[in-house]
């Protein structure tokens, strides 16, 4: 008797010839749908075992190619339900997996669709457009004075402190501020920064209606606010005949009045003779939630046009919403990646010195786009604005900073103090994390502060010669001795040429500094400035 062969589908896939994405799918399917038992039939062309149905050891998947690809037929189980085990198992066919046009119907947006452009910053290298900025600090460690100068110079389109050369974005500002009175705190702070204050705006957080939060054609309503409301702030009042309640008869045909029930657990204050003049109002919760805060700092960046926004700080806006801090940071990053606005959120910093602030810090890397955190680097507690995220490196280096005097108020009323820029944040030139380590312990590597000072002259001098006192000035702005500057030279051998007024050779003249590469391929020495030789 002889063995009848099992039939052969009409067009049973091949794997010779099949073009190398298809064959490369149909050797995917026979490792995970054949199981290679000696006398299976799945060992057939076409014949595989369907993932679907709930006898899987029979084979009856039948896979075909055709002008349009792969496909599948089985005797027990409709298509659909075979492309849906397919997609569970990861091995869904390529003409359904990679549909461009279906993936834009579902609200997919593919990338070669858009177009490439390059970082927006509102501080280049520092605070970027569209991202969660955070600031850290101790307490009067000056993270709100450096938040109020950063929006000062946004306000008038100022340089930037450590790029002379760049300018803000003139730009509004919007202000959301938890703590303290404006009037008196804020306020001459910013001008004393020589802020544009018609370009600053107070955001109000606290009224639980306000006219940004609707459309023109759709005035504030009452109904709207009654999903915010809590039942015991609203006023009861019995002799409101719209709602009284039932209207029953007794026997005689008299009527009734049932008074309307009140909400179990609200307490009820009886009757007064008189009523208080200015009753205040319930204050479990007088301010909206914190998702219409959100909505509402939205509308106020948009309305105003505004580059920046500055909240001042977290744990104030999410004590007073009962929400976590990780809470309200998520909801601050997903308005500034909305709205494309920086935002600069300001947090506590439980460590003042450094380099315990770094380490106070890094349970919040992860919840914002870049961090940054002040500290006091002895000796001279000097304070320092330091990048977290992304780290502190040559590109993003640390900048000291000196904050102003505080500002006085005139007594007298309607005196204001006039502006005056240079009371602002002082900003010294930025610092390498070698110098800072040296700064902040001197004893733990003693040549930190000597390669501070060869990187200073290699990235002086790399143009070329240089005037001595230029660099010499340089280096006295980074902390680094006049001593250490001359072991520096040493090891860098930095040539010194003293240039003279042309014509008189014994006249005055200055010392130009360079490097051995550069001394070289300089043909002749650049004249010096005439400022510098009469200096």
């Amino acid at each position: 008797m002889t063995t009848q062969p099992a039939p052969v589908p009409d067009n049973p896939v091949l794997p010779d010839a099949l073009p190398p994405e298809d064959r490369a799918y149909v050797e995917r399917l026979e490792r995970a749908l054949r199981c290679g038992v000696p006398g299976c039939s799945c060992a057939d062309p076409g014949r595989f075992h369907c993932p679907s149905h709930d006898n899987p050891e029979v084979p009856t998947l039948r896979i075909t190619h055709g002008p349009r690809g792969v496909s599948f037929q089985c005797t027990r189980c409709p298509f659909e339900k075979v492309l849906d085990a397919l997609a569970r198992r990861g091995l869904m066919p390529r003409t359904h997996l990679y549909s461009t046009a279906g993936a834009q119907e579902a609200g997919l947006q593919p990338l070669n669709l858009l177009i490439q452009q390059p970082p927006d910053w509102l501080w280049p290298n520092r605070i970027p457009l569209g991202k969660l900025t955070l600031i850290a600090g101790y307490p009067s460690s000056g993270k709100t004075s450096i938040a109020l100068d950063i929006a000062a110079r946004v306000s008038r389109g100022a340089p930037a402190p450590d790029q002379p050369d760049t300018l803000f974005p003139f730009a509004p500002v919007v202000l959301a501020l938890f703590d303290g009175n404006p009037k008196s705190d804020v306020l001459p702070t910013l001008r004393l920064f020589g802020a544009d204050l018609g370009r600053i705006y107070l955001a109000d957080l606290l009224s639980p209606i306000h006219p940004i939060d609707y459309y023109p054609d759709d005035p504030p309503n009452d109904d709207d606010e009654e999903e915010d409301r809590d039942w015991g702030a609203k006023d009861w009042d019995d002799d409101e005949e719209e709602d009284d309640g039932e209207n029953l008869f007794d026997n005689d045909g008299n009527e009734i009045r049932v008074p309307r029930r009140r909400p179990v657990g609200v307490r009820v204050p009886p009757p007064l003779p008189w009523k208080p003049p200015n009753a205040a109002s319930d204050f479990t919760a007088p301010w909206p939630s914190l998702n219409k805060v959100m909505k509402r700092l939205a509308n106020l960046i948009e309305a105003g046009s505004a580059a920046l926004l500055i909240v001042d700080q977290v744990e104030d806006l999410a004590s007073m919403h009962r929400a976590h801090v990780t809470t309200v940071l998520g909801m601050l990053k997903a308005l500034a990646a909305r709205s494309g606005a920086g935002v600069v959120a300001l947090t506590h910093n439980p460590a003042p010195t450094y380099p315990r602030a770094v380490s106070a810090m890094q349970r919040r890397l992860a919840q914002a786009s870049v961090v940054f955190t002040t500290a006091l680097v002895e000796p001279g507690e000097r304070r320092f604005l330091i990048p977290l995220r992304p780290a502190m490196s040559d590109d993003a280096p640390a900048i000291p900073f000196v904050l102003p005097p505080s500002p006085v108020v005139p007594a007298k009323a309607g005196i204001q103090s006039p502006s005056s820029h240079g009371l602002a944040v002082s900003w010294r030139k930025p610092v390498f994390p070698a110098h800072i380590n040296a700064l902040a312990d001197p004893n733990r590597d003693h040549g930190a502060r000597a390669r501070a000072a060869r990187s200073l002259l290699v990235r002086a001098l790399a143009d070329g010669p240089r005037p001595a006192a230029q660099v010499e000035r340089e280096a006295a702005m980074l902390g680094i001795s006049r001593s250490t500057l001359v072991r520096a030279r040493v090891l860098c051998n930095v040539k010194a040429v003293r240039v003279s007024t042309p014509g008189v050779p014994s006249g005055p003249g200055a010392w130009y500094w360079s490097l051995p590469d550069t001394h070289a391929q300089q043909n002749s020495t650049p004249a010096a400035p005439a400022e510098l030789l009469n200096g």
